[in-house]
């Protein structure tokens, strides 16, 4: 049993409880109470921790709600979203969830933060003014384009719920889709699928 994960949960936070379990051989030190997102989050990183990245270190990184915080900073969002109750919405959540996020209002203005800033991840409104999310997705995904990630996941954000608008987002190039409006939970939720893949 002694390559089994390890996880101590407790409802008792103290100073200095995290070197101690770490000495013990813990892979992960939360306190509750947890979110289920917190959990999935640290399972993933226990998991994905790979033989190469412990051969680095003589010893293992332990696992904790302030890592898994600061490991999502590392993250960086596109917002393109022209409605700014949306957009404000939107970006709540991302940022209380830990995420670093940026926000412009057409496809036109993601297009050309796209060529400057590597984003894990954009989220893209369908119905913008200048240029939609359709147009600004055929451009992201065009080799020939200056964009720095071709290949980076797009999830469209539309009011319309119908199966063939989401077949139509999927054959313009998008990854996945949100329908509006907006739930917090269902766009964590997404947003982390794609950031763990």
């Amino acid at each position: 049993m002694k390559d089994t994960k390890l996880i101590r949960l407790t409802a008792w936070g103290r100073r200095g409880d995290a070197a101690r379990v770490e000495k013990i051989g813990f892979d992960a030190y939360l306190t509750k109470p947890l979110k289920a997102s917190q959990l999935f989050q640290c399972l993933v990183t226990i998991f994905g921790y790979s033989e190469a990245e412990a051969e680095k270190s003589s010893k293992p990184k332990l696992v904790t709600r302030h890592s898994l915080l600061e490991a999502k900073k590392t993250f960086r969002i596109l917002l393109a979203e022209d409605n700014t109750v949306n957009q404000r919405l939107a970006v709540t959540f991302l940022k209380k969830a830990g995420f670093q996020v940026d926000a412009v209002a057409n496809g036109a203005e993601a297009v050309k933060a796209l060529q400057h800033i590597p984003y894990d991840i954009v989220l893209m409104d369908i119905q913008m003014p200048e240029m939609d999310g359709y147009e600004a997705t055929k451009i992201i995904r065009d080799p020939q384009t200056d964009v720095l990630r071709h290949d980076i996941p797009i999830i469209a954000l539309t009011a319309n719920a119908m199966a063939r608008d989401r077949e139509r987002c999927l054959k313009a190039g998008m990854d996945d889709y949100i329908a509006k409006p907006i739930k917090r939970d269902e766009l964590i939720q997404i947003v982390e699928n794609f950031l763990q893949k």
